[in-house]
């Protein structure tokens, strides 16, 4: 086990984007986060260490003495981390807000042979008729997306309710020195890839709240580009806020971490990884 950073970031802040190219564009507008990206999501998180990450959560399950057969994954997206621990073996259910993300993931599940049950459900909201889990993770910041601590302490309630006695919760966030120094900002306009796109981003100290301004761009027909746009909202949260929030409801054992390293949390930390245990009966 290496105590090596695997979460992405960067932290510069870029100036304003010229057009993505000198042809034309025609805009679509898309505002709902995860619809328009989801045809595109794969392409999009290409480079996101999903295997590395999968492989850290082991040795956490290893350390915790663990050794789980059922696994919820939360917010699964299109189910890339999602298809990895069904082809370890283990039984697994992901849920997702978003009809698109989930649609994509039934497709890659089934061409892949494997078998995942899929449930459009808000995370802060869950109704599943599921058997108790040993293990629940939430990967990739996709708890910020709830913007409020009622919200958050929600989710935290379900995921406690729906793991077995001793199961085991991970998950990372993004922590607040990521959202306040905008490594959201990015674009690969100079790239030439067949997707490029452009996010710009805003932080509210009042509300805590980062919006992000999503335009993607993909070729279309007759040289034109076709636009869409989204936008992304994310609510920092201090590490204390989620701990205290995780012991009122109900956990224990609670440790965070560095990103997806065993390293201790610093002043610089953009990625918190977090770990608690439902407390046995």
């Amino acid at each position: 086990m290496q105590d090596q950073e695997l979460s992405p970031s960067s932290s510069a802040h870029l100036p304003a984007a010229p057009p993505p190219s000198e042809h034309q564009s025609t805009a679509m507008e898309d505002r709902v986060a995860f619809t328009g990206v989801a045809a595109v999501y794969d392409e999009l998180m290409r480079d996101i260490p999903y295997a590395a990450w999968v492989r850290h959560i082991r040795n956490i399950w290893e350390l915790e003495k663990i050794n789980p057969k059922r696994i919820l994954d939360l917010a699964c997206g299109t189910g890339n981390a999602t298809l990895l621990f069904a082809a370890m073996g283990l039984q697994v259910v992901g849920v997702d807000l978003s009809p698109h993300m989930i649609r994509r993931a039934r497709r890659k599940t089934r061409r892949a042979g494997l078998s995942v049950r899929y449930y459009v459900q808000d995370a802060s909201s869950l109704k599943l008729r599921e058997d108790p889990f040993d293990v629940c993770v939430s990967l990739f910041d996709s708890l910020n997306y709830l913007q409020t601590p009622e919200k958050l302490a929600s989710a935290f309630a379900g995921v406690h309710h729906y793991l077995r006695p001793g199961g085991l919760f991970v998950f990372d966030m993004n922590a607040p020195f990521a959202l306040e120094n905008g490594f959201f900002d990015q674009d690969n306009l100079a790239s030439k890839d067949r997707l490029r796109y452009v996010w710009r981003s805003k932080y509210d100290p009042a509300t805590r709240l980062c919006s992000v301004e999503m335009r993607f761009f993909v070729p279309g027909k007759h040289g034109v580009d076709r636009e869409f746009r989204e936008l992304h909202v994310q609510r920092a949260y201090t590490r204390e806020e989620v701990e205290i929030l995780l012991q009122e409801c109900g956990f224990s054992n609670i440790r965070c971490t560095h990103g997806y390293t065993f390293l201790p949390v610093r002043i610089t930390t953009d990625r918190y990884l977090f770990t608690a245990r439902k407390p046995q009966v």
